[in-house]
């Protein structure tokens, strides 16, 4: 089996992106895998104001934004690791947009095959930065989309999942790479 990233596609200019995170939303607890607490909504958030007017499916950055076709697409398909809680996004005209949801994949696992890539370790052996890696299929739990240790700030999904994603909703803005090809920055 094959895994992919999946993110933002930085090949497009000027992609949106959040300005800051509200206060009562730590970033670093989106990024841990685990189920968070409903927060207070509605969540505002700001939009950079060098985002352009292109709103793909993903927004990524301090958190992960999913657009409301991408949500849909991954529930018809039967993924159900990930919430979602509706957002408003104000952009730098202080108009409100709505369709996105911020997301928390429950699922941060230790499944990089790790002789099978190329990871700079620090002393304790744990991962300080992933580059070039392959997952180990035996460590996913069965997640079709899920982050890994050291590095989960990226999302990954199986071969199927991307294909069916392509096939059934063919995500705008979205680029999806073998996790092989990671250069430890895209």
């Amino acid at each position: 089996m094959k895994y992919f990233i999946m993110q933002q596609d930085p090949r497009i200019l000027e992609q949106p992106s959040i300005l800051d995170s509200p206060q009562d939303i730590d970033p670093i607890e989106w990024y841990e895998g685990k189920v968070v607490n409903d927060p207070k909504v509605p969540i505002l958030l700001k939009l950079s104001p060098r985002s352009s007017d292109f709103r793909g499916d993903i927004i990524d950055g301090i958190l992960t934004l999913f657009h409301d076709c991408l949500r849909d697409g991954l529930v018809k398909l039967g993924v159900d690791n990930v919430q979602y809680f509706p957002v408003e996004l104000e952009n730098q005209f202080g108009e409100i947009e709505i369709g996105y949801s911020l997301v928390n994949i429950i699922g941060l696992l230790d499944a990089v095959d790790r002789t099978a890539s190329t990871i700079k370790f620090v002393d304790d052996g744990s991962i300080e930065t992933l580059y070039s890696f392959k997952i180990d299929p035996e460590k996913t739990r069965n997640f079709r989309i899920f982050r890994v240790v050291g590095a989960p700030n990226l999302i990954i999904v199986d071969e199927a999942l991307k294909d069916e994603l392509i096939s059934s909703i063919d995500p705008s803005g979205v680029w999806m790479y073998p996790t092989e090809e990671y250069d430890g920055w895209s």
